[in-house]
């Protein structure tokens, strides 16, 4: 009796640990050109004007209930886009991409933040001119 008492509380203790609310989350985010089977593919740090567009791929780890993250994107400090994206596991991948003007060039930044509004990862890449 004793030993079946241990092990449901060792049980109960891994319970509590996996859906613990102060468990800390952390965040993996690529900037590329397309994603293949939920990972991303063609990372860069700059891309050509003729892009036409780019995604935002990223990795949530340590999530404990259901809740969302935002991407943000921005062009030479000028807010572009929002993308509110789903989480729904403690391990979770998702993306959002951005249609990308030939005459946007310059500097980008897409911002991920979770459903509180704090930045959690911040990925920056450049658009150049396409050269002839």
């Amino acid at each position: 009796m004793r030993i079946v008492a241990t092990m449901a509380f060792l049980v109960m203790l891994l319970l509590m640990a996996t859906v613990s609310p102060h468990a800390e989350t952390s965040v993996e985010a690529e900037v590329c050109t397309s994603i293949e089977e939920r990972m991303p593919m063609g990372k860069a740090a700059s891309f050509p004007a003729d892009v036409d567009e780019v995604c935002l791929w990223t990795r949530v780890t340590g999530a404990t209930d259901t809740t969302f993250v935002t991407h943000v994107w921005s062009h030479n400090g000028v807010e572009k886009a929002s993308v509110e994206l789903p989480v729904r596991s403690t391990n979770w991948r998702t993306w959002s991409r951005k249609k990308i003007l030939p005459e946007w060039l310059g500097d980008w930044e897409v911002k991920v933040k979770d459903a509180s509004g704090t930045v959690l990862a911040t990925v920056a890449f450049k658009i150049v001119a396409t050269t002839e």
